[in-house]
């Protein structure tokens, strides 16, 4: 009797082991999935996979490159620098070869953002991502160096989450929907000799509209009620000519229509963003650097200019 009774104890602990091995298998792999899903969600700041994400990075030859990931057309379109063009480097820090922008944001402790800074201004592409050189390898799908760019990184402000969606979306897209134009090849700029005496290239007046609407925002286009361009008003306390212009330039090129500039007072403030779009709010502060308002305005976007932010635009 005993023994019976001893062998359905045993029977019935190792029914439940056998179970809770079962459980285990099931379950654990279902958690583990979750909880890298939810780490990755939770680590991406930039991009919703639904509208276009632009980052600049440095290519080893010298050259500078922006990448444009397009969900809608599902494309990734690559414009590249020619090392040698003359820019003006953003932070007031005089005119340098492009290539020479990346070592100097390193110097200064700046990181990449003197470099992405520097091509907003002198191209109008609202870039505020960037990257080393690794980030190359999305243009030619090199798998390698994708998972390089995604989990070891050299350095960059491109959030994990956002380096995962867009390695997968670059697997993902053809090599017919990957194009390459450099600026160097093309009449977007002037072969002449620099300030330094050496050959080397220039823009070649204004940033042709070819370049600029790989950048233009859907939800700034259309984003409003009405179906129209989200009406901008710039308030200039900067006193340094051409700062509120230039940064309405970059505005428009997004798809805003800067309905205003209006002349203030000089303040030694530096900028904040506010409007009745929360989303444009959101996106123009981070381009500029900006601080948001919790006022909703009489406009879509209001950005305010003070002299602090002309001294370092």
């Amino acid at each position: 009797m005993r023994s019976a009774r001893r062998r359905a104890l045993i029977e019935k602990r190792r029914k439940t082991v056998r179970l809770s091995g079962m459980l285990l298998k099931i379950f654990l792999p279902i958690v583990l999935i979750l909880g890298i899903f939810a780490f990755i969600k939770l680590s991406t700041k930039f991009w919703d996979g639904q509208d276009k994400f632009a980052f600049a990075y440095r290519l080893e030859n010298g050259d500078v490159a922006v990448s444009v990931l397009d969900p809608k057309l599902s494309e990734l379109t690559t414009l590249v620098i020619p090392g040698d063009t003359q820019v003006e480097v953003a932070g007031n820090y005089g005119e340098l070869r492009i290539k020479n922008v990346w070592q100097l944001g390193m110097n200064e402790k700046l990181g990449g953002g003197l470099m992405s800074a520097t091509i907003t201004q002198n191209f109008l592409f609202p870039v505020v991502l960037w990257s080393d050189s690794d980030a190359g390898a999305l243009t030619d799908s090199n798998s390698f160096g994708i998972f390089r760019f995604i989990f070891f990184p050299k350095s960059t402000n491109i959030a994990f989450g956002d380096r995962v969606s867009a390695g997968i979306f670059s697997l993902k897209t053809g090599v017919t929907n990957k194009n390459l134009l450099d600026l160097g090849k093309n009449q977007f700029l002037v072969k002449q000799k620099l300030n330094d005496g050496q050959p080397g290239y220039i823009l070649a007046g204004n940033i042709s509209q070819r370049l600029t609407v790989y950048f233009a925002d859907s939800n700034f286009e259309s984003g409003t009620s009405s179906g129209k361009s989200l009406r901008v008003v710039i308030g200039d306390a900067t006193g340094a000519p051409g700062v509120a212009d230039k940064v309405g330039a970059i505005i428009e090129v997004m798809g805003g229509k800067v309905v205003a500039i209006n002349k203030k007072d000089g303040t030694d403030t530096d900028c904040t963003v506010f409007g009745s779009d929360a989303k444009a709010v959101k996106k123009v502060a981070s381009i500029f650097s900006c601080k948001t308002g919790a006022d909703r305005g009489s406009f879509d976007l209001e950005i305010d200019l003070g002299q602090n932010f002309a001294k370092r635009f």
